[in-house]
């Protein structure tokens, strides 16, 4: 087997440490529920991510601005779905949650503006969010990079390097450059798709986290330089130094909560995103939020 189609099982796996494998899924019912219908959708998935039930110890200068993480955008029919609530959303409920932050005026604002404000060089949006994707497979760029810019959301995709212009279910180089002109933000999943706290050589751990880093900057320019995010959200002190040392300005985990401070930037806390519409809801919806649209012109 070759190496690029390890990369990509491993991949498929998406970020988190769930045993969801590659596979392709059992056929679906053919009548899709319409998006009002999937608004009101409620799965199994009950975790409670609202700023009351955290309990996460929390700085002084925190923010509760969620960063939502999302996997693969593509019908679970399809060929080369990957199974897992937080690794596969079907476009239809992307679309839902995309159209519900457009509809109840949740600001959508950019990686950098979030860094900005921990940092207080900058200030967000009260009830502010952030989008980010992982892994770089190109459904992304197909069922939810249109639908972004059609709305004005910004967000940042976190490709692995190596599958790069390689594999037809990863993004082409052109495709990032696109997305990046458009106002998407790029960032590093290191070159491999490699879990940094297993890694014992340091050498290979400076490879991955370093040369994804440079590759981007090549690529893409120094933009691309400053955000990293860990494959399968995993966290090692060695890894945070490698980041550290690299020169990303931040790096964002895999869950934890919704609340972040500067202290805290290189493992940012976020939430995997399912499509469990209530918990959606319940995620994007700080107090007030709706006296807001109310209030809103």
């Amino acid at each position: 087997m070759s190496l690029l189609r390890l990369i990509a099982l491993a991949a498929a796996a998406g970020c988190s440490s769930s045993s969801d494998q590659l596979a392709n899924a059992p056929a679906v019912d053919s009548t899709v529920a319409p998006v009002a219908a999937v608004l009101s959708t409620d799965t199994t998935d009950t975790s409670d991510t609202s700023a009351a039930s955290e309990t996460a110890a929390t700085a002084p200068d925190s923010l509760r601005v969620p960063i939502l993480v999302y996997h693969n955008i593509q019908p679970a029919s399809e060929a080369g779905a990957v199974r897992g609530a937080d690794l596969t959303m079907r476009p239809e409920v992307f679309a839902a949650q995309m159209q519900y932050l457009k509809d109840h005026k949740i600001p959508v604002v950019s990686f950098g503006a979030l860094l900005d404000a921990l940092e207080g060089k900058g200030s967000v949006s009260p009830g502010a969010v952030v989008i980010t994707f992982d892994d770089g497979r190109v459904n992304q760029y197909h069922n939810a990079f249109p639908l972004l810019k059609k709305l004005g959301f910004p967000a940042t995709f976190f490709p692995f390097t190596h599958a790069m212009d390689k594999n037809p279910r990863y993004f082409t180089w052109a495709q990032l450059q696109e997305m990046q002109s458009a106002g998407m933000s790029v960032g590093s999943h290191t070159s491999l798709h490699v879990r940094v706290d297993k890694m014992k050589d340091p050498k290979q751990m400076h490879a991955e986290v370093t040369g994804s880093r440079t590759l981007l900057g090549d690529k893409l320019g120094a933009a691309a330089t400053e955000l990293f995010s860990y494959p399968f959200g995993a966290l090692a002190t060695a890894g945070d130094s490698a980041v550290r040392a690299s020169g990303y300005r931040a790096a964002r985990a895999y869950g934890g909560g919704t609340w972040n401070s500067w202290g805290n930037r290189w493992r940012l806390r976020s939430v995997p995103m399912t499509e469990n519409m209530s918990r959606f809801q319940q995620i994007v919806n700080p107090d007030g939020v709706s006296a807001r649209k109310a209030a809103a012109p």
